[in-house]
């Protein structure tokens, strides 16, 4: 339930704009955090495909962005859930794979996880 209201509270100050980015930090701090203490849930792997995103937005870290990227799709893979796979593949082809692979590489897994989306109901994603 935590990790469903942390995932709803980092949309909200995404759309909301440039001035709650701290609290979109810190909420996805706060996800990854929970993965560490508690182990791997349902949300995991999109919970490190958006630290990916701080990382390179924030940090600037190309490399660490893309290498938490690469554990977040393992992550997503492993878990044979399609729970959360629309939110990682978004926030990984559209937020820190494009700055490291060709354009022509991404649409195949975004329309993949387009197709996730609507086949869970999530359309937030």
């Amino acid at each position: 339930a935590t990790a469903s209201l942390l995932t709803r509270l980092n949309e909200w100050t995404y759309f909301a704009g440039f001035k709650y980015l701290p609290v979109l930090v810190l909420t996805i701090i706060k996800m990854v955090q929970m993965t560490l203490l508690h182990g791997v849930f349902d949300l995991s792997a999109s919970c490190f495909a958006a630290f990916s995103a701080v990382v390179l937005l924030v940090v600037g870290d190309v490399d660490v962005a893309q290498y938490i990227g690469e554990c977040a799709l393992q992550m997503q893979e492993r878990s044979k859930s399609e729970v959360g796979k629309a939110r990682t593949i978004l926030n990984l082809y559209l937020m820190t794979f494009h700055h490291v692979k060709p354009l022509q590489n991404n649409l195949k897994p975004l329309l993949e996880g387009y197709q996730s989306g609507m086949r869970t109901g999530d359309k937030s994603a």
